[in-house]
């Protein structure tokens, strides 16, 4: 079945930005001791070093150069798009693999994936901290097993960068989409990090 990636981005982006957060919300904080018959929620871990990701807001596309994209997954074009809260871009190959990438600003950060960890028709799940930044996995539907995968990561403690995936059966990497997230968001934070 194919899905648009562009349209899973949205509606992850869109998750993000309506929730809303307090300044209090913003700083993860430990959590009240659960009773035994509720199981313990995470809390977000704070990002140690805030970057400054101003100059990609506005131009997610410089976020992957076209030698990065192609080492992430062949692909070959991009296009830039409004997102709900900030563009987004896409990069994509002839047979609409995608990967979609992107900032929400000023929304709480990854404090606000954290809350949605309990989203019993989604998924949240930690995930490998990227350039030394902390990330989580999460979506509105869990479409992992159909070569789906999203990611938010941490740059500052009321910013994350999103990236996101969505790859054809026929793909090599349909059965692990979650890896070429990693990749992904791997280049991009190179790129972020340089300040190029």
């Amino acid at each position: 079945m194919k899905r648009i990636i562009v349209g899973s981005a949205a509606v992850g982006l869109l998750a993000l930005a309506g929730c809303s957060t307090s300044a209090s919300d913003q700083t993860p904080s430990a959590s009240a001791a659960p009773s035994t018959s509720v199981v313990s929620k995470l809390t977000a871990p704070p990002v140690p070093k805030p970057l400054d990701v101003s100059k990609f807001e506005q131009n997610p596309c410089g976020l992957l150069s076209r030698d990065q994209a192609m080492q992430v997954a062949n692909l070959t074009t991009s296009d830039k798009s409004e997102g709900n809260v900030a563009p987004i871009c896409t990069w994509m190959d002839s047979d609409h693999n995608r990967v979609t990438v992107g900032f929400v600003p000023g929304n709480g950060g990854l404090a606000t994936v954290y809350k949605n960890q309990d989203n019993e028709s989604g998924y949240f799940e930690v995930a490998p901290d990227v350039e030394g930044y902390p990330a989580a996995y999460f979506g509105p539907h869990d479409d992992r097993n159909d070569g789906a995968c999203q990611s938010a990561i941490g740059v500052s403690n009321a910013e994350v960068f999103t990236v996101s995936v969505d790859f054809q059966s026929s793909s090599a990497h349909y059965s692990d989409p979650c890896s070429v997230v990693v990749q992904a968001a791997g280049a991009a934070m190179t790129t972020v990090k340089a300040g190029a």
